[in-house]
């Protein structure tokens, strides 16, 4: 891994980072290897007999694998790759004038050529792990933190119970926009003519959105978008190209300290999680289970009713207060 940083004082107590940070990893885990698949040269055969709905298409799997009189044959390997570049901007400010804070950008792509999901699903080929290649599991490509904390003035000259009420209060934020992470779309047809569907991703179709924007907000993946590979052909779509949702969000909280005699402390606190209650939505279907018999009425069609929603969310507003007794 490399990085350079350049860091200069701007204004007093206040510092602007820009650094550019880069890596690269080899020998990363690859889950899911099949060593026992059917050989590249019976592919186009036996995608033809899946798309007819022929009944042998087990007998031709069996007959055409690598070693034959074996059935599947799984295996894990540390032969993957990735590659991480990005540019951070951080801003500090010291603690002065009753206020500090800090604010950090980055502008990232990580790219592997392990598969997404890679802890529960195999490779596409395992003939060609390159086809794998692309914007890795948790590739965020910008991410926005700020967070700061500002001490509102005491109330001494007012006496000592307006100050124990109203004085030095702290408050606190912290706010939070992320981008989302790529999906794992798949065509659910054995378009390839392997041993199994397996990973096997669909045809990106070119002019038509992505990306729905209907009265159901959890209807968020247009299935017209993705397309029926042609028979022994792997999909158009790469790896990592459909983003989920990203993340907006802000916590804040309040704060106040009392001192009581010499020996005590009571602390009052106040916090807000998701203060504004956003709804962060998450978790996409992303197998389309395209119908892949010619003869069938729906052929080329999206089976699963459910693909492209979303299905679950990071939860709504929540607010806790805590007392706190110090000696």
């Amino acid at each position: 891994q490399w990085n350079a940083t350049i860091s200069r004082e701007v204004l007093k107590d206040t510092v602007v980072e820009a650094s550019y940070i880069g890596n690269q990893g080899t020998h990363i885990w690859r889950r899911g290897g099949s060593y026992n698949d059917v050989t590249p040269s019976a592919r186009l055969q036996i995608a033809q007999a899946v798309r007819a709905n022929a009944g042998n298409v087990g007998d031709l799997q069996n007959a055409n694998r690598i070693y034959k009189g074996l059935g599947p044959v799984t295996g894990s390997e540390s032969t993957g790759n990735s590659t991480y570049h990005a540019m951070q901007i951080w801003v500090n400010q010291r603690f002065s004038n009753r206020l500090a804070f800090q604010v950090a950008y980055t502008w990232s792509h990580a790219i592997s050529d392990v598969p997404l999901q890679s802890y529960t699903s195999a490779v596409t080929d395992p003939f060609n792990y390159s086809l794998d290649r692309g914007d890795s599991d948790l590739d965020r490509r910008q991410m926005f933190v700020a967070n700061g904390v500002y001490v509102l003035p005491s109330f001494k000259d007012k006496g000592v119970f307006v100050n124990h009420i109203l004085g030095d209060w702290q408050v606190n934020a912290i706010v939070s926009l992320v981008g989302g992470v790529p999906i794992n779309v798949t065509s659910g047809a054995n378009t390839a003519g392997l041993a199994g569907a397996g990973s096997q991703r669909p045809n990106l179709v070119s002019g038509v959105p992505i990306y729905l924007k209907t009265s159901n907000p959890l209807q968020y993946l247009n299935p017209a978008a993705f397309s029926l590979p042609g028979v022994g052909q792997f999909g158009t779509l790469g790896r990592g190209a459909i983003r989920g949702p990203g993340l907006a969000n802000v916590d804040f909280s309040v704060n106040k300290n009392w001192k009581v005699r010499e020996r005590f402390g009571i602390q009052f606190r106040a916090e807000m999680f998701n203060v504004f209650n956003h709804v962060n939505l998450t978790g996409v279907d992303g197998n389309l289970s395209l119908q892949q018999v010619a003869s069938d009425s729906n052929f080329g069609k999206s089976t699963n009713g459910q693909f492209g929603y979303l299905t679950g969310n990071r939860g709504p507003r929540e607010i806790q207060f805590g007392l706190k007794l110090s000696f």
